[in-house]
């Protein structure tokens, strides 16, 4: 069955993503946060070379999870490297721009791997894909090395007083560091559930083509592109949770007007470009956040708190359609989007409470 197979295959990602990423925290900690970058972008570069070797399901399934393990690691590192080499003061504008490299590959991405398939095929298009990534991992070892970045002083002292597991345990029970994490669950939460469903409403609703679908979907990337820098340097500017408190009722107001459709499809759009905007706000002010947490509170290791938000980010893109998608097959679309996007209403004011 095509539907069940692609369904497994995209989920699979995710699923080791979120397995993988205690392990990830565990590697940047043992290590160095640059040393679980190299490291994890190599695996990720090899992971891309047996898509194009892979012959069977089963052999496209277990790259594309060798890619969700990889990528746990890449976020985990990639964000502790920027949190223990910047300062609070320019650490969000820092995240802005690590997010808006993340918005840009999702943006060009599919359309130079369509171009490229189209003209080389499968096979030549995967192996320029892993030598690209294999070649930014060499570009990383000769820029950075692999011996441990220079932290910031607040980061020595934290990093002293904490071991991993000591770390690990503080963190489960702080109630800011869990808020803060509860936002990037239903955060993506509300996109995993409006992903399937805009395909389907465009589909039977507006009688959208394919690629006019794709169109309509890209303008959250680019508004995530656009809004995670901004948002970045506001982080270094203004409260932190404001921010957050403010991508969660962005999102609540996509879930609403994607129940307006029916007014038109200027409300899908709206919906859309609102999902992107509290994208880019909430990853770039939440990252920023948690490392601020970690250091007012002396948690110690900034791996384990990214690797707890990788968690939620992934949880939430598998639980999201899951009860999203249940509701609206029992009551309807509108009502799947609307439970889901009412939650971010009920935890703004929870977020708004962190000093």
């Amino acid at each position: 069955n095509k539907e069940v197979a692609l369904g497994i295959f995209f989920a699979s990602k995710d699923i080791c993503q979120m397995s993988f990423a205690p392990l990830a925290a565990i590697l940047t900690s043992k290590t160095s946060a640059n040393t679980a970058l190299i490291v994890s972008t190599v695996g990720l570069g090899l992971a891309t070379f047996v898509f194009a070797e892979a012959t069977t399901f089963w052999q496209l399934l277990l790259a594309r999870g060798a890619q969700g393990a990889a990528s746990a690691a890449v976020m985990c590192g990639g964000m502790s490297l920027i949190a223990e080499t910047h300062p609070q003061n320019i650490r969000g504008s820092a995240m802005g721009l690590a997010q808006t490299g993340l918005a840009f590959g999702l943006l060009c991405g599919p359309l130079i791997g369509g171009l490229l398939f189209q003209r080389l095929g499968r096979r030549r298009t995967f192996r320029l894909a892993a030598g690209i990534v294999l070649a930014n991992a060499a570009a990383m070892v000769g820029l950075m090395g692999l011996a441990p970045p220079e932290r910031t002083e607040q980061k020595e002292k934290n990093g002293k007083k904490s071991s991993l597991v000591a770390s690990s345990k503080r963190l489960l029970v702080n109630h800011d560091i869990l808020a803060v994490t509860a936002s990037t669950f239903i955060i993506h939460a509300v996109l995993g559930v409006i992903k399937p469903l805009s395909q389907v409403v465009l589909d039977t609703e507006f009688g959208m083509t394919m690629m006019k679908r794709s169109f309509v979907i890209s303008i959250a990337t680019v508004a995530y592109f656009i809004t995670a820098p901004f948002s970045g340097w506001l982080s270094d500017r203004m409260s932190r949770p404001r921010l957050v408190a403010l991508s969660l009722v962005l999102m609540s107001g996509s879930s609403a007007f994607f129940a307006l459709r029916h007014l038109g499809i200027w409300a899908f759009y709206t919906c859309v470009a609102l999902l992107g905007v509290a994208l880019g706000v909430q990853k770039s002010s939440s990252t920023s956040l948690l490392a601020d947490l970690v250091d007012k509170h002396e948690l110690g290791e900034y791996s384990v708190v990214y690797a707890l938000s990788d968690v939620a980010d992934s949880l939430g893109l598998i639980i999201g359609p899951i009860v999203g998608l249940w509701l609206s097959q029992v009551f309807s679309h509108s009502v799947g989007v609307l439970a889901i996007g009412a939650l971010c209403l009920l935890l703004a004011p929870v977020v708004l409470r962190i000093q």
